[in-house]
């Protein structure tokens, strides 16, 4: 859920979005987990839905939006695509696999060569998507990368033109895995060139995330004023 406030002038909405909700959703990156062992519950059409339906809105090059999304919930398919995963039988347990796919020769008519690139682009953005969201509604995921595409082609019968990206597993967790270790800010990031260095970059950051938030701040406030002022004539 986003928090904002609105004011409308004339036939303009202006939205501003709380930067509280900003955080939280960095908190909701941070906890997601790669949930490695699945409970066979039932999961809700709703709540798939929504997965899908934040994956649709990833953004894509050029607006294309080259993707489809099959859905694979019949165990005894589940099982067989395993199969194509290198035996990866575990994921069975999952509710459902979406099996997300590139549409990599619309994105080739419009970008050669570079389209392919653009595909699995695309769709890697729709999978983090769809991740987000499903832990959003509390469920677990994981990113399958490795499997036999050929095999998964033919399971699902998947058109020689079009390329499996990544398959989501998508249920509840059975067990939550700790939290992996990440390279702290100042290994991964460099400022105007490479291995250009500063030596706090979090330092750094945090003092112009503070600057923003009371810009921020500043226009709330302002426009809340504007609000006042509005209600007060009436």
């Amino acid at each position: 859920m986003e928090s904002y406030f609105k004011i409308e002038i004339g036939n303009y909405i202006y939205k501003k979005i709380i930067l509280s909700s900003m955080q939280d959703l960095l908190d909701l990156i941070i906890s997601r987990r790669t949930i490695t062992s699945f409970d066979p519950k039932f999961v809700s059409w709703e709540k798939i839905s929504r997965v899908l339906d934040a994956g649709r809105h990833a953004p894509s090059c050029g607006n294309l939006q080259n993707w489809k999304f099959i859905l694979v919930y019949d165990s005894g398919q589940k099982q067989k695509l395993a199969d194509a995963l290198h035996e990866q039988y575990e994921v069975t347990a999952a509710w459902t696999l979406v099996v997300i796919c590139g549409e990599t020769a619309k994105a080739e008519r419009y970008y050669g060569e570079r389209g392919k690139t653009y595909t699995i682009q695309n769709c890697a953005a729709v999978a983090e998507n769809m991740l987000l969201e499903a832990h959003s509604l509390g469920l677990g995921s994981r990113w399958i990368g490795a499997f036999d595409e050929g095999a998964v082609k033919s399971l699902l019968g998947v058109p020689e033109d079009v390329s499996i990206q990544v398959i989501i597993a998508l249920g509840y967790a059975k067990d939550i895995p700790e939290k992996p270790p990440k390279f702290p800010l100042e290994v991964v990031t460099y400022f105007g060139g490479w291995r250009r260095k500063i030596r706090d970059p979090s330092k750094y950051m945090n003092d112009i995330a503070s600057i923003l938030a009371r810009k921020a701040q500043a226009v709330h406030a302002a426009a809340q004023q504007v609000v006042q002022g509005i209600t007060g004539k009436k």
